[in-house]
């Protein structure tokens, strides 16, 4: 068995520009996996859960919006949960399903890292070439991280650098915060 066929994933919907950019930085596969220190893995671990009475997986087709995070193998982790008041025992063999609520908690956390990404890449392509206008810059990333126009607009992406800029300051000092997948 390969690496990915002998492990536990839990599935999270993505916005399809996402799901290839996590391809494109990911060697073409839909499995994350998490380092065990990182706030990833972290926030999987806080919105695990047993899985649900009556749950039935649906099998994924290639086309459809989702990537996959590997559970780390996990005797048990003791985790608190500060809505519940108590303290969990996290053993992924067992609590191996992600909440409503977890879905989008990833969903938004790899959205945030998505646009950490993409404003290190503009903030670099700018500075380094001063000809280069935002389009071409934009056009760039999008090529090199093989996410198709027709899944996230140019107007978008525009607007989130223009944002960002106005926010920081366009004098060219941009502050990049940057944690790995």
């Amino acid at each position: 068995m390969g690496k990915n066929e002998d492990t536990q994933t839990v599935q999270v919907k993505v916005s399809r520009a996402i799901r290839e950019y996590i391809l494109s930085i990911n060697e073409g596969s839909d499995i994350v996996i998490p380092d065990k220190r990182s706030l990833l893995w972290g926030l999987i671990k806080m919105h695990l859960d047993l899985v649900p009475a009556g749950y039935v997986p649906v099998p994924l087709k290639p086309q459809d919006d989702f990537i996959r995070i590997s559970l780390l193998k996990s005797r048990r982790t003791r985790s608190f949960s500060i809505p519940k008041n108590r303290v969990l025992e996290v053993n992924t063999l067992f609590r191996n399903h992600l909440t409503e609520e977890g879905q989008k908690a990833i969903a938004d956390y790899l959205a945030r890292s998505f646009k950490q990404v993409f404003r290190a890449y503009m903030a670099g392509a700018l500075s380094n070439n001063p000809e280069l206008q935002i389009k071409e810059a934009i056009l760039e990333f999008c090529s090199d991280h093989n996410i198709c126009m027709d899944d996230i607009t140019y107007a978008a992406l525009r607007k989130d650098w223009f944002r960002y800029r106005k926010r920081c300051g366009s004098g060219g000092n941009f502050p990049v915060e940057r944690e790995n997948l």
